[in-house]
């Protein structure tokens, strides 16, 4: 039996977080990850502060990207400048990486294998794990649990614990990508609940949508690269310019998921994505930041309280406003007429660029901004 004081379970950007803070605070800590090659269908973006806010070198960025351009459903565009900020553009597989070896760095252990379940759940929590290569099953004893396992948490259903609802995806690479901003597509007919995207990457672009209904994926995406392309995906790839389809599940956040005894929740596991615009990574980020802390302190309740006092205001917002915004293409095209002011972009730019910094006076002129666009 391997013995050590946290166990994670999952090494994206999560549970990564989680180890490396942990270990760098002296903490023994493990972390396993089922498939340490895996690259999750991700378009991968993460604001510039995040790096500095959570000590992470930029060297694994692909590309920087400082202007987006928003569609409405009719097509009016809108492209605003990233002032103050700018996106990066990252691949997964390399940047989970990137992650773990920071962990690594300061102390954590790193396994290959996958979590099959508990034996025992108290004091002292007993996990069983498979080696990837040898098969071989191993005790882990620890004395708390963090879960960063993902939409279909393993760790979840071993507690009986339902999973999050789901927003399906579908994405693929798409070349040549001479783009210079990210963008983000709104319309019913080839998005659901979602957007369409195009974000560019370095000698590539990720481009997908998304949708309520995981059997409306292949024809919205069809209608997508029509609309922005002007090709069906049938001639794009006979014309070899689009890559292998992807599909991915989404979490829809609901806030109730913290910990269950010292077991906690980050990351997809937790459903941790902002509403709207379905931003993951910084967020999985911040909630195994959060865990860890609370560990550190030895006090997992602990950790939903940092997380409420941090982030549940602007979730609940970004939850109202996903639940207006995606009723009809005419609340959308609303929507977006407002993005067209200055004062506007200026906040939204702020709200999701600079998170770290006056995030609470920012997001109460948010609020302002459209008391009249919906009820909050």
């Amino acid at each position: 039996m391997i013995r050590t004081n946290v166990l994670i379970i999952g090494g994206g950007p999560a549970g990564a977080t989680a180890a490396r803070i942990l270990a760098a605070n002296k903490i023994e800590t493990t972390l396993v990850e089922r498939d340490l090659s895996y690259a999750k269908p991700c378009g991968g973006g993460i604001p510039s502060s995040a790096f500095e806010e959570l000590d992470i070198p930029e060297t694994c960025v692909k590309k920087k990207i400082k202007k987006i351009s928003i569609v409405s459903p009719a097509g009016e565009k809108i492209d605003v400048e990233l002032a103050g900020g700018y996106l990066c553009i990252t691949e997964r597989g390399s940047f989970d990486k990137h992650l773990r070896q920071l962990a690594l760095e300061q102390g954590a252990s790193i396994m290959e294998g996958l979590f099959n379940r508990f034996e025992e759940n108290g004091n002292n929590v007993i996990s069983v794990v498979q080696k990837k290569i040898s098969r071989e099953e191993i005790r882990i004893k620890a004395d708390y649990v963090i879960a960063a396992d993902g939409i279909t948490s393993k760790t979840a259903s071993a507690l009986k614990i339902p999973r999050p609802a789901a927003i399906s995806t579908v994405s693929a690479l798409i070349k040549p990508a001479d783009y210079d901003a990210c963008e983000f597509w709104f319309g019913t007919e080839h998005a659901s609940n979602f957007y369409s995207w195009v974000f560019p990457s370095d000698g590539y672009a990720s481009i997908g949508t998304g949708s309520t209904t995981p059997k409306n994926l292949t024809s919205f995406l069809d209608v997508f690269v029509r609309r922005r392309f002007h090709a069906s995906l049938e001639e794009m790839n006979r014309q070899n310019l689009l890559g292998k389809t992807r599909a991915f599940k989404m979490p829809e956040w609901n806030g109730t998921l913290f910990n269950r005894g010292n077991v906690l929740f980050a990351g997809d596991a937790a459903g941790t994505v902002l509403p709207v615009l379905y931003e993951g990574i910084y967020y999985a980020m911040k909630s195994g930041e959060l865990a860890a802390r609370a560990l550190i302190d030895g006090n997992p309740d602990l950790y939903k309280k940092l997380w409420n006092s941090r982030f549940r205001s602007r979730f609940l917002l970004m939850r109202a406003i996903r639940k207006h915004l995606f009723r009809d293409n005419e609340r959308i095209e609303k929507w977006v007429e407002l993005h067209k002011r200055p004062d506007v972009q200026e906040l939204a730019m702020k709200l999701w660029l600079n998170k770290k910094y006056g995030g609470k006076s920012i997001l109460s002129s948010y609020v302002k901004m459209f008391r009249h666009f919906i009820k909050y």
